[in-house]
C-alpha cells in the first residue's frame, strides 16, 4: 500500500501544482480542480457531494504604471475595478500620516507601517476595527487609486485582496516602491484593465457511513492565490487528505468518515459559508474530531502539528501517537485555515503545515520541486494512526469539560 500511496501522492501533487497550476475560486482551473478531487474520491469509494458557493469571477488583462513616462512594475491587486488614472501621488507611511493626508484628486502611495500585513478585509471574521481603520481611512479620503508597497523583496503577495474593497489598487513591489519614493513630485499613470462578474465555486465532500451518528472530519483547501502554482499551499494539503482516504479505505471505523477539499480558504467567501449551512449547526455537535492539512510538506521544514479544543486525556494520546514520528515538530495553536470553523465550534481538531509556508505561501516559487512527498504520506499515516485510536471514544472523552454539552 505504501508504495501505491506514494505514487498516487506524486500524481496529486502534480496534477493540481503542475497540470492545473493556480486555481483561485471562479476560474477554469479551480473547477479542474475540484473535478479531479471528486473523481479521486469517488474511484476511493466515497459518496461525493459537491457544494455551490457564490463568489466574484474577477480577472486582470493588464497592469501598466508609469513614472514621468518610466515603465515600473506593478500588481494589480485581486478583485481591483478598472482604472486608467493619471495624476500626482500621496505617500504615507504611518497612520497618523494617512489620518492627516489630503488624498483628493491623486494617488494614495502606503508603506511602512500600512503595509506590513495585507490590509484586512471586511467581512473577515477575525478583523477588528482596529484592523480595518486603514481600508475606512482610504475609502473615506476617496483617492483616485491606491498602490500599497510590498517591503519584502521578489514578493508577489498583494497587499489588499478584498472584494468589497471599493477604489481601484495595487502592489508595488520594493524596487517600484523606492523608484516612486524618491521622486515624490512625479505624476503617475496607472492603467488597470480588468473584469469581475458573478461567479461560482464548490466545496468538494466525500463521505462514508460508520457504525455509529458521530464522525470524524479531514479536510483542506484546494484553491490558491493568483498566479502562484499552489504546491505547498496546498496541492500538498489535497494530496495528504486524498492519501488519508485512501489509506483507511479498506478499514472499516465505528465513526464515520468525511472528507472536505475547501474551496476559496484564500479569498473572501469562504467555504465554510457553503458547508456550514449545508451540514447545520447541530452537525458539529456529533463531531468527534477535525484535522486540517495546510501549507506542509516543504523540503526546507519540518512538519508540523498544532491542537485546538481538546481534552487534557486527548492532548495526552496525541502526542504518545505522534511520538512515533519524530519528524512531527509540535507548535501552538494558529488560526488562519479551514480548521478554526470547527474548533470555534468547540470540536477538537488538528492543523497538519509546516512554518517555511510563512515564507513560501501565495509565491510564483511555490512550486512542485519545493514538496517533499514523504513528509505529505506522513501527515496522512500519523492522521489514520489517530482516526483508529479515536472511532470508538465518546465525544466527552476528546472534548474539555466547559465544551461538554
Amino acid at each position: 500500500m505504501s508504495d501505491s500511496l506514494n505514487t498516487a501522492v506524486a500524481r496529486h501533487l502534480k496534477v493540481l501544482s503542475e497540470q492545473i497550476g493556480a486555481r483561485p475560486a471562479s476560474t477554469p482551473a479551480n473547477r479542474a480542480a475540484a473535478e479531479y478531487i471528486a473523481a479521486e474520491m469517488r474511484r476511493i469509494g466515497l459518496e461525493v457531494e459537491l457544494q455551490p458557493l457564490a463568489c466574484p469571477n474577477w480577472r486582470c488583462l493588464s497592469e501598466t504604471l508609469t513614472l514621468d513616462g518610466e515603465a515600473l512594475a506593478v500588481l494589480a491587486n485581486p478583485f481591483s475595478p478598472a482604472c486608467d488614472v493619471r495624476a500626482p501621488f500621496t505617500a504615507v507611511c504611518t497612520l497618523a500620516e494617512l489620518e492627516h493626508a489630503d488624498l483628493s484628486g491623486r494617488i494614495a502611495l502606503i508603506y511602512g507601517e500600512l503595509t506590513r500585513q495585507p490590509l484586512a478585509a471586511k467581512s473577515w471574521f477575525l478583523s477588528t476595527p482596529d484592523d480595518l481603520r486603514v481600508v475606512n481611512l482610504l475609502e473615506q479620503k476617496a483617492p483616485l487609486a491606491v498602490l500599497a508597497v510590498q517591503a519584502l523583496p521578489g514578493s508577489t503577495n498583494r497587499l489588499v485582496e478584498d472584494w468589497e474593497f471599493t477604489l481601484p489598487s495595487a502592489t508595488l513591489p520594493a524596487e517600484s516602491g523606492l523608484a516612486l519614493l524618491t521622486h515624490p513630485e512625479s505624476t503617475l499613470h496607472l492603467r488597470l484593465e480588468t473584469e469581475q462578474q458573478p461567479g461560482e465555486t464548490r466545496n468538494v465532500v466525500g463521505r462514508r457511513a460508520g457504525s455509529r451518528p458521530e464522525t470524524a472530519v479531514a479536510c483542506a483547501h484546494f484553491d490558491t492565490k493568483y498566479d502562484t502554482p499552489g504546491a505547498s499551499d496546498n496541492a500538498a494539503g489535497v494530496a495528504a487528505l486524498l492519501a488519508l482516504a485512501e489509506r483507511l479505505q479498506t478499514e472499516r471505523l465505528d465513526c464515520g468518515l468525511e472528507y472536505v477539499a475547501f474551496t476559496n480558504e484564500e479569498y473572501l467567501p469562504i467555504g465554510e459559508d457553503a458547508y456550514i449551512p449545508a451540514a447545520g449547526e447541530g452537525h458539529f455537535e456529533r463531531l468527534l474530531l477535525a484535522i486540517n492539512f495546510d501549507g506542509l510538506g516543504h523540503r526546507l521544514d519540518a512538519l508540523t502539528l498544532a491542537s485546538f479544543t481538546c481534552s487534557p486525556e486527548f492532548q495526552t494520546r496525541l502526542e504518545q501517537l505522534s511520538s512515533i514520528h519524530p519528524g512531527v515538530q509540535w507548535i501552538e495553536p494558529w488560526p488562519e485555515s479551514n480548521h478554526s470553523s470547527f474548533a470555534m465550534r468547540g470540536v477538537p481538531a488538528l492543523a497538519f503545515s509546516g512554518q517555511a509556508v510563512r515564507t513560501w505561501a501565495h509565491q510564483r516559487c511555490d512550486a512542485l520541486r519545493w514538496v517533499n512527498p514523504s513528509t505529505v504520506l506522513e501527515a496522512a499515516e500519523l492522521s489514520a494512526g489517530i482516526l483508529r485510536d479515536v472511532q470508538s471514544q465518546p465525544l466527552a472523552w476528546l472534548r474539555p469539560v466547559e465544551s461538554n454539552a
